[in-house]
């Protein structure tokens, strides 16, 4: 299904540029008769310009009071989304084996005791309650996010079934500023990343989520609150602000270290009707029956599981009293070759700690081992995954980044990306401004002129644009391609265009040569930016699903720009100064956030720049040769592998480390 909605889109965007490039001739043509009427008449054509500013401002004035959708159908989507996704992703994090064979203890606050003997029941008596919030405590590593997950995908079951009730959303707090954002504008912003085709103005209202969310059909699944800064000056607690947003929502699954939470509300009020489940050390009995269960080679663990049952209080048991760390064990020691029983050895390992740290260190070079040198191409070796994950995670850690989010992982480069990002934005801005000004100075009034207007365009140019491109990190693109009801884009983005173009014709043929040329350039562009949408396709937004939309819109723009543009100055200069400058072109509208980009389709937040995934690909073209990453070509792949293989975990559209322990290890290591 979503290959064939990929098909769709890529064929919509081609039939979109065809399109485009036809209607340019066509304008061209069409245009071509008023020529002598332009030089006579150029007033009234600047009034009609002036009528048709008024005409897309009232249409954008009506754009913004679009009719309210079915919220009901749209909370029902979200639902099969959020259901099927988690799903695919608790199978990958083995949380069923998890859940059935490694029991959770838990101390309970606000609830029967006896009666919430498992998840389901837990549920029950959750739904029951008048508040639904639920807070859920534990040390490091004891499943706090594991048991998010499953009530998760518990309650949309429920949801799902009975066509009723609010729709679970699990989200990372790690990304949450308090005392920049609030609680309720922070969850508006993560459920657009997530949910991306609720972007679509075109189809829902601008407030779509925002309603969902006043509406109470969206209760947010909220991990690692103490992650969050807890500095008592800040201007807004992060335990106020939950508060302060509980009367908009249908209620609250919150996770936080034991620790965390009893100083967080120590000294103020807790989280308002919540009951809390306190997790606690698994039973070294649970662990041995699950362990027993599921590895090969029962008798090489035996010495391990008579050690868990004669002390059940001694330093192994300790270790492995987490369900973190008996995945780690279970990973680990899952090749039949390797031997359990040096986990005994007092020598090596004289405390829990260091037993926790041996399994962490021994994690990624279990689940990728080293391959023979003939295989390594292809593979995915271990020495190399482990130098990739040990320098993501020091810089990670150096730079406060809590997520691996593509489109920040330029950051890990440094002064080096700043500036070869800002070289080559100045450079092909530069460039493109140095060839259309000098050009029409060379033919308008001569060469000396012409070289000297170039060469001041192309400074201006190239420095108005390696300021901002060396500075700004812009999100994906979020635009897909599409047919919607975008005329405000469409004017705008020919207005922008035809500006452009038409100064130039105006330089070279009077007020009849900017009609001209205006009209072939400008025309075809506001096509090509009507067909530009943000994503309507129901679905999660994966990492994968937001890097291949950015380079969609790379390629379809640098074509638009490129053509029109190249085949301007074909016809009215020379056919070889139309290829060069046609080039120059299409790396400018491809590779670049310029004007139109900002006003037309008010993309990347306003920020002038490198594109998102230009800005990935000289990230590891940066650091490829020093062996830091994997080449371009194959990152998204290296995440995706090391998201399966249990090293990685995925939250929406970022990874995370599988827990913060093991970041942590690995940075070290690196150091």
């Amino acid at each position: 299904m979503s290959r064939r909605r990929g098909d769709s889109a890529a064929r919509l965007a081609v039939l979109t540029l065809i399109l485009s490039l036809i209607v340019g001739i066509l304008s061209g043509l069409a245009s071509k008769p008023f020529e002598d009427w332009g030089e006579q008449h150029w007033p009234w054509t600047m009034v009609l310009l002036a009528v048709v500013l008024v005409i897309w401002l009232v249409l954008q004035a009506r754009a913004d009071r679009v009719t309210v959708d079915d919220l009901d159908a749209i909370t029902a989507q979200l639902a099969e989304l959020v259901n099927e996704d988690w799903h695919q992703e608790a199978a990958v994090r083995r949380l069923d084996l998890h859940a059935g064979l490694v029991p959770f203890r838990w101390s309970l606050t606000g609830f029967d005791e006896d009666a919430v003997v498992d998840i389901p029941t837990m549920m029950d008596a959750f739904v029951a309650s008048p508040s639904r919030r639920l807070v859920i405590t534990g040390e490091p590593g004891a499943g706090k996010t594991s048991l998010a997950v499953l009530l998760t995908l518990d309650l949309v079951k429920r949801r799902t079934e009975d066509g009723t009730g609010p729709v679970p959303v699990k989200l990372s707090l790690a990304n949450w500023v308090p005392h920049e954002q609030g609680l309720i504008k922070w969850l508006e912003e993560e459920l657009g990343v997530q949910f991306l085709f609720l972007r679509n103005k075109g189809k829902y209202p601008p407030d779509t989520i925002e309603r969902l969310l006043t509406t109470r059909k969206i209760l947010p699944v909220l991990d690692g609150l103490d992650e969050l800064s807890w500095d008592a000056s800040a201007r807004a607690n992060p335990i106020e602000q939950i508060n302060d947003a509980l009367v908009r929502l249908p209620g609250l699954i919150i996770t936080c270290r034991t620790e965390h939470f009893q100083n967080a509300t120590m000294d103020r009020a807790p989280i308002r009707d919540a009951k809390v489940v306190e997790l606690r050390d698994l039973d070294p009995r649970s662990v041995v029956d699950y362990l027993s269960g599921i590895m090969d080679g029962r008798a090489r663990w035996e010495p391990v599981f008579a050690s868990l049952r004669g002390e059940p209080d001694g330093r192994l048991a300790h270790a492995l009293s987490t369900p973190l760390m008996v995945a780690l064990a279970r990973e680990v020691y899952k090749d039949p070759g390797t031997e359990p029983e040096e986990l005994l050895d007092t020598g090596r390992f004289p405390g829990s700690e260091d037993l926790r740290d041996h399994l962490l260190r021994r994690l990624v070079p279990a689940v990728f081992p080293s391959l023979p040198a003939q295989d390594r191409r292809d593979g995915w070796h271990g020495a190399d995954v482990g130098r990739w994950l040990r320098f993501l995670a020091a810089g990670m850690n150096a730079r406060e980044l809590p997520n691996i989010a593509w489109w920040t992982l330029p950051e890990l480069a440094g002064r080096r990306q700043r500036v070869l990002a800002g070289v080559l934005g100045g450079g092909i801005s530069g460039a493109t401004a140095g060839l259309a000004f000098g050009t029409v100075g060379w033919l308008r009034w001569g060469s000396a002129t012409g070289v000297l207007i170039g060469v001041l365009a192309a400074v201006a140019g190239g420095a108005g644009m390696a300021v901002p491109a060396a500075r700004n990190l812009p999100i994906p693109s979020e635009l897909q391609f599409g047919w919607q009801d975008k005329w405000q884009t469409m004017l705008m983005g020919s207005l922008c265009t035809a500006l452009a173009g038409g100064v130039s014709g105006f330089l070279l043929g009077g007020a009849g040569g900017a009609i001209l040329v205006g009209a072939v350039v400008g025309i075809p562009l506001g096509l090509a930016y009507s067909g530009a949408q943000p994503d309507a396709t129901v679905r999660i937004g994966s990492p994968r699903i937001l890097l291949r939309r950015d380079r969609r819109v790379v390629v379809f723009f640098g074509l638009a720009y490129g053509l029109t543009s190249g085949g301007v100055a074909w016809f009215l200069v020379h056919p070889v100064f139309g290829v060069v400058f046609g080039m120059c072109s299409a790396l400018c509208g491809g590779l670049l956030y310029g004007l139109p980009w900002v006003l037309a389709l008010r993309s990347a937040k306003g920020k002038a720049g490198v594109v998102a995934s230009v800005h990935l690909f000289l990230f590891t073209l940066i650091l490829w040769p020093g062996g830091k990453t994997p080449p371009p070509w194959k990152l998204m792949d290296f995440l995706d592998e090391a998201h399966k293989r249990g090293v990685l975990r995925r939250v929406g559209p970022v990874y995370q480390f599988q827990h913060v322990y093991l970041q942590g290890e690995l940075a070290r290591s690196d150091a």
